[in-house]
């Protein structure tokens, strides 16, 4: 009876042993999950926060940019090639002045560009005054529109650079003909590769809906 009386303590012993170094390794793999947790929502909670940082600075200096220029309410819409400077702002870097509202679109557009390509798109020209186009006319009246029939005379239309981004198959066009019309901006049926006559380099505001078909 002796043996007995002292190996039941002992088995006791032994269990509560076990139950203890099981409950320990209960209490390390929830502590283990918490951290696990933990961490993954500090790095999510980092990801979100540096996302909404450089969306907010690229917000921030588009609003800086454009600042004074008045992209909401009513737009003039002509006289064409002779609209009032007021109506017409300056997006950096290119200096390319377009209508108001024409050019709060393109500041969006151009984030989304340099986002993804690293760069701003090179721009060639945007808004043309009556005379410029007539002398372009004239220097190249069968590519030229005549003056006053020109989206470039309302402040809807610029120019890609025509040496670089304005050309169909680089990296750059194939942005702006995947997301463009995302930012109210597209490539006429006419001057799209194919179209009655070509000029891959020249885009319009569109949405709008007042600029010369």
């Amino acid at each position: 009876m002796l043996a007995v009386a002292v190996a039941v303590p002992a088995v006791r012993h032994v269990l509560d042993e076990r139950e203890r170094a099981a409950h320990e390794a209960a209490v390390a793999r929830t502590i283990a999950a918490e951290v696990d947790k933990r961490t993954t929502h500090e790095q999510t909670v980092v990801r979100t926060s540096r996302g909404m940082s450089q969306a907010g600075r690229a917000v921030a200096d588009r609003m800086l940019i454009l600042s004074s220029c008045a992209s909401t309410g009513a737009q003039p819409s002509g006289p064409n090639g002779r609209l009032p400077s007021s109506a017409l702002c300056t997006v950096p870097p290119s200096s390319v002045q377009l209508r108001a509202d024409a050019a709060e679109a393109w500041a969006s557009l151009q984030e989304a560009f340099k986002e993804a390509l690293g760069r701003y798109p090179c721009v060639n020209n945007g808004y043309r005054s009556y005379a410029q186009q007539a002398k372009m006319h004239a220097g190249n009246p069968g590519m030229v529109a005549p003056p006053g029939t020109s989206n470039h005379g309302l402040g809807l239309a610029l120019d890609l650079c025509t040496n670089s981004d304005g050309r169909a198959g680089t990296s750059a066009w194939a942005w702006m003909d995947a997301h463009a019309s995302d930012y109210g901006w597209d490539i006429p049926y006419w001057a799209r590769p194919g179209g009655s006559r070509p000029e891959p380099w020249h885009w319009e505001y569109v949405a709008s809906g007042d600029r010369v078909s």
